[in-house]
């Protein structure tokens, strides 16, 4: 994103509009998404044994519910009709797809963001990591991974629109690229 894009997200979530993004602005863009959230956050925290508690065995097929993409969507250029998520974030997923078709679903710069779809259910470690991704869960997505690049900083590289955040944070799901400024094509229904 280029300064004045930085800028206007600045403006909008209340802290200085100098195009600089830094601890103050990553503090400020936190505090704002997290204001967005229902209180009490429905969602488990992402400790594993919150989530293994709440949305039971990773990898466990049974727990996974088909669904209807609200828009069109597409996987490395091929059209997406339908996705698996673990039953319990179902309703909450469809949601927040269908607010982002409906209201930015003419606004070409924030709606290709959501058609690129990166997938849901998968059952694997965490990037460079050890431990279980949310994924093999079925409780987080990915979208744009080409622009929004796994260790790409947002906003200055990544450039998933804080519009998309703001409507997964009414869901009171946490957004990668806001809470830890880095995989902004990922969201998660785990509390921050």
């Amino acid at each position: 994103m280029n300064q004045k894009e930085i800028q206007e997200i600045q403006k909008k979530i209340g802290t200085t509009p100098d195009g600089f993004w830094g601890p103050k602005s990553i503090a400020a863009c936190k505090k704002y998404l997290t204001s967005l959230m229902p209180s009490p956050n429905p969602w488990p925290s992402s400790a594993r044994s919150a989530v293994e508690k709440f949305y039971g065995k990773a990898g466990d097929e049974s727990n996974l519910v088909p669904f209807d993409f609200p828009f069109p969507t597409y996987y490395g250029g091929k059209r997406v009709l339908k996705g698996r998520c673990h039953y319990k974030v179902k309703d909450s997923l469809l949601r927040i797809l269908t607010e982002i078709g409906q209201k930015y679903g003419k606004e070409r710069d924030i709606i290709e963001e959501a058609e690129d779809y990166g997938g849901i259910y998968n059952f694997r470690n965490k990037r460079g990591g050890s431990s279980l991704s949310l994924h093999s869960w079925g409780v987080a997505i990915d979208l744009d991974a080409d622009e929004n690049m796994f260790r790409d900083s947002w906003p200055m590289k990544a450039d998933m629109p804080l519009e998309i955040m703001e409507c997964f944070a009414k869901e009171g799901w946490t957004s990668a690229g806001a809470f830890w400024g880095y995989d902004a094509m990922h969201f998660q229904c785990c509390r921050p």
